[in-house]
């Protein structure tokens, strides 16, 4: 069974959506939330439909992410690398954010 792997970034980040959401909307939802994602990555891992769009589409000219790829789940975008091995999640995006513009300030594609 292929599994999900999160990068030191996105532990991070996890753990700001959670204690945000503490927070803002105390620890039940925050607990609610962080299975909702932990259940999408479980499930993009396993190859469940639907499945992660390429992240290429968003970038404009030569530079390429071909391995990369974003699903919107809740209020965030989960942007991963899908290996056989199993799904390396490089972080979460909050959808307010210009995703284009993280994409590009990844350092794997500068």
């Amino acid at each position: 069974m292929r599994v999900y792997r999160l990068s030191p970034q996105a532990e991070q980040t996890l753990a700001g959506i959670i204690g945000w959401t503490i927070d803002h909307f105390g620890v039940e939802q925050a607990i609610k939330y962080k299975d909702q994602l932990i259940s999408r990555l479980t499930r993009l891992a396993a190859g469940e439909l639907p499945q992660g769009r390429l992240c290429s589409v968003l970038l404009a000219g030569a530079r390429k992410a071909p391995d990369l790829q974003y699903y919107r789940e809740g209020r965030h975008y989960i942007v991963f690398r899908n290996a056989d091995e199993g799904l390396w999640v490089v972080d979460f995006v909050h959808g307010c954010r210009d995703l284009e513009a993280v994409i590009q300030s990844l350092p794997s594609l500068r």
